[in-house]
């Protein structure tokens, strides 16, 4: 049941929620219930009705709520200790889950020349709680590690140094892990683990003739990252966010980012190229701390299609209308928070 209560839905139950995106603010605590679980209220953004959906009296283990949260995927959010090398997958942010779950995964310990390396981004092949998940840690290393939920160590799989801050992603398509670097790169040059899905430099083609006005929006970008993100059909895009300087918030002594404008590629394997596009047709792509993901609005209505949603820190969140090239910031509509994360509709 939700309750609409000055333009935020406070939910009484995580099973009324529909599976939808959600973006996910940092949640407030109410009270420590005991030395092992604390009892929060979760701040979320439905974008689907531009709201804020309150859920009070969520509990938590410590070891969640006091946890680092690392990003999501399908769905899922990562967390990490902050005194050890532990990672865990949690569903108890998603207001979607109807068995609140975490799960704990083999500690890090040691693994990159006898030292912990953090790790920057998880990719899961499948809900954890389907028997053929497979988890994908990038670390901040030549390295990205393999497990299944249950298994007691990690398989390691080291990868070229200009691969050292890439992201990882999984493709339902090729049914492997990609790795995405800014730099087009041949797709042989990691040694995978047979009793794994392939892990693979994703081949990005050479990008397509770009209009004045979008080269205009990228040279004057001062920070420009990539993304790859793959459609339900299985298109694959490079999506190019572009940001302005920044400035420092007095409250948070934050420096703060503008986001200019989104580019998007969609990959042409025929010809061989990244085909500049402004037309995504009714797909919404979610870009952030998250694993991308792409979206039909046509199946949550209320979503803005053609659109690239975004989040993070130094930006806010809101989202860009590729046809008419229009930020609209909503940073404005949640407490501005160190942390944002989207999740995607948890399968």
């Amino acid at each position: 049941m939700f309750l609409l209560v000055g333009g935020t839905r406070k939910l009484r139950s995580f099973s009324t929620a529909a599976a939808q995106p959600y973006l996910l603010v940092r949640e407030r605590e109410v009270t420590l219930k005991s030395s092992s679980e604390r009892v929060v209220t979760l701040n979320l953004l439905d974008p689907c009705k531009l709201e804020m959906v309150k859920i009070p009296g969520k509990t938590l283990p410590t070891e969640v709520a006091k946890s680092l949260r690392i990003g999501s995927s399908k769905g899922w959010v990562a967390v990490t200790d902050l005194q050890n090398s532990k990672l865990r997958l949690t569903n108890l942010f998603n207001p979607c889950a109807s068995s609140p779950t975490t799960i704990t995964l083999p500690p890090l310990d040691g693994c990159y020349r006898g030292s912990v390396a953090r790790v920057s981004k998880v990719s899961l092949s499948a809900s954890p709680n389907q028997r053929d998940c497979v988890v994908a840690a990038k670390l901040f290393a030549p390295l990205v590690s393999l497990c299944r939920p249950g298994d007691s160590e990690w398989t390691h799989i080291e990868t070229p140094n200009n691969f050292f801050t890439s992201a990882v992603m999984h493709s339902m398509r090729d049914q492997k892990f990609y790795l995405h670097s800014p730099h087009t790169a041949p797709t042989d040059l990691i040694k995978t683990c047979s009793d794994f899905p392939p892990v693979s430099p994703y081949r990005r083609f050479y990008f397509s003739d770009i209009p004045k006005t979008t080269q205009d929006l990228y040279q004057s970008s001062i920070f420009r990252t990539q993304y790859l993100v793959e459609s339900p059909s299985g298109d694959s895009f490079i999506v190019i966010w572009c940001m302005a300087g920044g400035k420092m918030e007095k409250e948070t002594s934050r420096l703060m980012c503008e986001t200019k404008g989104f580019m998007v590629f969609k990959q042409d394997h025929g010809k061989k190229l990244c085909s500049y596009t402004q037309d995504i047709g009714d797909l919404c792509i979610f870009l952030g701390k998250n694993e991308s993901f792409c979206v039909s609005a046509t199946k949550y209505p209320g979503l803005n299609p053609n659109s690239v949603y975004f989040e993070g820190s130094e930006t806010g969140f809101g989202f860009y209308q590729l046809s008419s090239n229009t930020v609209h910031d909503l940073t404005h509509l949640a407490p501005f928070s160190a942390f944002y994360l989207w999740l995607a509709p948890l399968e």
